[in-house]
């Protein structure tokens, strides 16, 4: 912004006064105009960032049916496992032993919130909005964490039956470690299920009260 001197001399305490006015009403313009252009810019930045966010947020709870339904087929594998472990442990063989510890899980994406924080769009949130949207992502960071987690587990829980490639032919050391890990991932996938189920009611809820102010 530049502010020239005036082309011609000032020659009375009028022209002075008539100048600064003049001064003052183009600065004062200026600077309305230019308030103007940025509160715009920030209010596309926030409604660019409402969109993504939501989208991502209505892709996030399909993925999150997906888990939920892996996680269900998981649990009844895993318990079933569990019962051939248990046989094997008290002396049973069986003619056609196996055991099966696989999971299909998909992370939940959180590149819209990222740019968010990044363009700096959600400095110019409603505080509460704001809260609400950052409560819900740190919840979908413990949900994915504890989801890799599991994942991680499913090839730990099997590793001992690598060493003979046939469960009628574990050591009873073996077994009884399968059958602890096995445990443990079985009260964690359930446990992993009931934070989904409670996420599923957050984004739910929040996807509703975004709705309706449309």
């Amino acid at each position: 912004m530049d502010v020239h001197p005036p082309h011609a001399r000032i020659r009375s305490w009028q022209d002075f006064f008539l100048h600064l006015t003049t001064i003052t009403i183009g600065l004062f313009i200026a600077l309305s105009l230019e308030g103007m252009v940025e509160w715009i810019h920030h209010r596309h930045l926030v409604r660019q960032a409402r969109v993504t966010i939501y989208k991502e947020m209505t892709d996030n709870r399909k993925l999150l049916a997906d888990d939920l339904t892996s996680i269900k087929e998981d649990t009844a594998r895993i318990e079933a496992d569990i019962k051939v472990l248990t046989g094997l442990r008290g002396g049973a063989k069986f003619e056609h032993a196996s055991l099966q510890y696989h999971i299909d899980w998909a992370s939940f994406a959180d590149s819209a919130w990222r740019t968010a924080e990044a363009t700096g769009a959600l400095n110019y949130l409603a505080y509460d909005a704001a809260q609400t949207l950052s409560e819900i992502y740190g919840q979908q960071h413990i949900v994915t964490g504890r989801g890799l987690q599991v994942f991680d587990q499913q090839s730990r829980a099997i590793a001992p039956i690598y060493i003979t490639g046939d469960p009628n032919l574990m050591s009873k050391d073996e077994i009884q470690l399968t059958l602890q890990r096995s445990a443990d991932l079985l009260a964690d996938l359930r446990g992993l299920g009931q934070l989904l189920v409670q996420f599923d009611v957050q984004l739910a809820a929040e996807l509703s009260a975004e709705a309706k102010q449309r």
